[in-house]
């Protein structure tokens, strides 16, 4: 009897773990737009940022769209949420991407020709805003670190 009420106890645990895990991911799917006075880059960013998200289980989907002296650009990217690597293309070159779930951040890796980019997204508790910390480095050795507020539409 008693043995029961343990491995009971330990059942209940671990489906309570499970549902508090699934929980914790907050909802990215959306259109979300730069407020550039609330976003600080460690050079000339850009002077626009919209990002579509649309996620469907491990699926997601990102439609990122950059606005600056030179124009416009839109890039159409996909991954999976569980870590496993896939390849986009990012402007001219190819990049191995990665996208993952770290507690209750979103987190986006590219990599490529010597280039990387790191994007931890965090939800604000209103599911009004995204936060996104960007680390960057390119073949030279360069690293810069830019914070990009953007704002559900």
């Amino acid at each position: 009897m008693k043995y029961r009420m343990m491995l009971l106890a330990s059942t209940v645990l671990l489906i309570y773990a499970m549902m508090a895990n699934a929980q914790a991911r907050p909802d990215v799917n959306g259109t979300w737009k730069m407020n550039s006075a609330k976003s600080h880059f460690a050079n000339q960013g850009p002077t626009a940022i919209t990002i579509k998200f649309v996620q469907k289980d491990s699926s997601l989907l990102e439609t990122l769209t950059l606005g600056g002296d030179g124009g416009e650009r839109s890039l159409d990217l996909k991954y999976t949420t569980d870590g496993k690597e896939g390849v986009n293309q990012i402007g001219d070159e190819s990049a191995k991407t990665t996208a993952n779930w770290e507690k209750d951040a979103l987190v986006i890796e590219w990599k490529g020709d010597g280039r990387s980019l790191r994007r931890k997204i965090t939800v604000s508790g209103d599911g009004k805003t995204i936060t996104m910390s960007v680390h960057h480095s390119d073949p030279g050795g360069s690293e810069a670190d830019d914070t990009v507020v953007l704002e559900r539409q």
